[in-house]
């Protein structure tokens, strides 16, 4: 009798496995189921997607995006006149050396030394190549000035040596900046150089 009620009792609270399940019950448990899925996932739609429609509706602003190209065209824009400056002595060096002509050389140096610390000192370009292209090419000028001014101030080394450095230098220096011109889309802002160098006239 004991026996007889329990199994009552487990029947009529219905516990059976899938299997055990009718297909009409079956059906009906996976449609509840799938029914529950579809309420969730429209709560969660109406609880998150819904704020993301409203903020949309309402105009909010998308976020700010950087122009990097204008940026730079502006920067670039920015240093005409230290380049300007730059390139003239390192013209008046180039010239100097070329016509062997040490007195003229010796002041040549010492502008491009002005120039070059002029170049350090303008605002930073926008983005990371832009800005070592230009700082590299004004640490070049300067160590071309540097170089050209032992010529004159005692330092024991050979002239030829002095040369060759300063050259070397202002054909790094004028790379690195023309390089950096033609990666902006400008036209290069270096003339050729000439292709021996002299002693300077004593």
């Amino acid at each position: 009798m004991t026996r007889r009620n329990y199994d009552l009792l487990v029947r009529n609270n219905d516990f059976r496995t899938w299997d055990e399940l009718s297909r009409q019950e079956r059906r009906t448990g996976i449609t509840v189921l799938a029914t529950i899925g579809i309420v969730a996932v429209a709560a969660v739609w109406f609880l998150v997607g819904g704020e993301t429609s409203v903020e949309a509706e309402t105009g909010a602003a998308p976020p700010p995006t950087l122009d990097v190209a204008a940026e730079l065209d502006a920067w670039y824009g920015s240093t005409a006149a230290a380049r300007a400056e730059v390139v003239a002595a390192a013209e008046g060096v180039r010239t100097a050396v070329a016509a062997n002509d040490g007195r003229a050389l010796q002041p040549a140096c010492a502008v491009l030394g002005t120039a070059a610390r002029d170049a350090a000192g303008v605002a930073e370009a926008p983005a990371d190549g832009a800005r070592k292209a230009w700082t590299d090419g004004v640490a070049a000028y300067g160590g071309a000035a540097q170089a050209c001014g032992h010529l004159f101030d005692g330092t024991q080394e050979p002239v030829g040596t002095l040369l060759a450095r300063t050259t070397t230098a202002l054909d790094t220096a004028d790379g690195l900046w023309t390089r950096l011109a033609a990666d902006l889309g400008q036209p290069a802002p270096t003339g050729p150089a000439p292709s021996v160098p002299a002693a300077p006239a004593s």
